[in-house]
């Protein structure tokens, strides 16, 4: 059975992306079904001017978060940049690479022929390669990979298929720069030969630079992994996914109140189902067990916040994740003040609201109304007259009812409601302002429980006839 070494190796300068984040999920499911296979994760921070701390650790807490685990040692490329250009040395020993000193004036006119169609190949330095003296330099040059002119290169790709490219359409592309510091390039295929990564999974945005990078393999006569590049997920406007379309890291979505169990069951459904499966729940472990990643669509999916709103809500209504909203709570300042007040009252504002809710954020909203001590100092509703007539009858029953339980008051407004021979809505509505300000919302039976007697009795006696 093949042992997989595979990787995910995102760059510390943005928050942990959802696009991002399903990578980094197919790449752990895709490992935990192969026994023995490791999956590394390598923080990607050669861009110094972009590259923060901050960055980096929300990137391993997020994946933590989302319960993607990965092999203890955590690679840091920045700490083996003396490795990559040792590589690079070894290129331009062996005549694979060469040193260039074009500017940048001569490479934009270059650049401007090769986009005009003037020139058929992408080669973008035709001076340097043969210049001896320009090879004979200690310093301020680049480092340019040698690229053939003839051929093409083929690449069977586990998701794309068979993708060909024409070498001169490859262009030589800058190894070490003038500074002496690797380019991404560079420092990517090195680190995923001395992982021993055999098997890489990514975006297909970078479908192209397999063509480039596979000639540093081949040229230091290393085995090149296999490769899945996986489709781009997109905004319902078919546009690329962006803080325009709303909440697209991980910390925001956290922040929002989604729950793990409903982001990873979203984005694996993004160009991909299960067979036999007609109910789209579907949880890690069950992924692990059905997902088969060449069934994977070639073509961007689109990413939907109602279907992710659709799953949170199933995710936050099940018992078994009642310990995550409390810690939601603990984690939000408005919720935490309120859970320290009155932690039973604040759960069972939940639970009577979580079937209408599809993040723990839209509580806040809510709760206001259950805490307030004087929400209603005002009241200048006039209810219909039919309420009027039994509302001094229903207040002493309420006064009267001694087990607050819910099943007891709810038989007792029942029979209230059948003795007086009126409808529920000529009770309920009015009631149900009275305690909330606002005619829609839970049966008064669950508002009465939420504010326990002495509150409910305090807010019904507001109203005066």
């Amino acid at each position: 059975m093949t042992v997989y070494i595979t990787r995910f190796a995102p760059s510390p300068t943005g928050n942990l992306h959802i696009g991002s984040a399903r990578t980094a999920l197919i790449n752990y499911v895709f490992k935990s079904q192969h026994p023995n296979s490791k999956l590394y994760l390598r923080i990607e921070d050669t861009d110094k001017e972009r590259s923060t701390e901050e960055y980096k650790k929300n990137i391993i807490s997020s994946l933590k978060w989302l319960g993607i685990e990965w092999e203890n040692n955590l690679q840091i490329q920045s700490l083996n940049i003396n490795r990559h250009l040792e590589v690079a040395k070894s290129l331009l020993e062996n005549k694979k690479a060469y040193k260039c000193i074009c500017s940048q004036d001569e490479l934009a006119e270059r650049r401007k022929k090769i986009n005009s169609g003037e020139i058929n190949t992408k080669k973008i330095c035709i001076t340097c390669e043969n210049n001896n003296k320009v090879q004979s330099l200690e310093i301020g040059y680049v480092i340019r990979i040698k690229i053939p002119t003839t051929g093409k290169e083929i690449l069977k790709d586990l998701i794309q298929g068979q993708v060909e490219v024409n070498n001169y359409e490859i262009d030589d592309f800058v190894l070490v720069r003038k500074d002496n510091t690797p380019t991404y390039m560079l420092s990517v295929v090195v680190d995923d030969h001395d992982l021993g990564v055999n098997f890489i999974i990514r975006g297909d945005d970078h479908l192209n630079n397999y063509f480039r990078q596979k000639f540093i393999y081949q040229y230091m006569k290393w085995e090149i992994p296999e490769y899945a590049h996986i489709p781009l997920i997109h905004g319902e406007d078919g546009s690329k996914l962006s803080k325009r379309h709303g909440a697209v890291n991980l910390i925001d979505l956290k922040n929002e109140g989604y729950l793990p169990s409903a982001i990873i069951n979203n984005l694996i459904l993004l160009g991909w189902s299960p067979k036999k499966q007609n109910d789209e729940i579907i949880e890690l472990a069950n992924i692990i067990s059905k997902f088969e990643i060449k069934t994977l669509s070639k073509s961007a999916s689109i990413f939907s916040y109602k279907k992710l709103d659709y799953f949170n809500n199933h995710y936050l209504r099940l018992k078994t994740n009642i310990k995550i909203f409390e810690e939601y709570c603990r984690s939000n300042s408005a919720l935490e003040k309120l859970l320290n007040i009155d932690k039973e009252k604040l759960f069972k504002v939940f639970n009577v609201y979580k079937k209408d809710i599809s993040k723990y954020i839209e509580l806040l909203d809510i709760v206001e109304i259950y805490f307030s001590n004087n929400f209603l100092k005002k009241i200048d509703k006039n209810f219909e007259q039919d309420f009027n007539y039994i509302y001094e009858d229903f207040l002493k029953l309420i006064k009267n009812i001694n087990n607050w339980e819910y099943e007891n008051i709810n038989l007792e407004i029942k029979e209230f409601i059948k003795k007086n021979n009126i409808k529920f809505p000529v009770l309920g509505k009015p009631v149900r302002y009275l305690l909330t300000n606002d005619y829609n919302g839970p049966s008064i039976t669950d508002i009465f429980m939420i504010l326990g007697k002495t509150k409910t009795l305090e807010r019904l006696k507001r109203y005066n006839i």
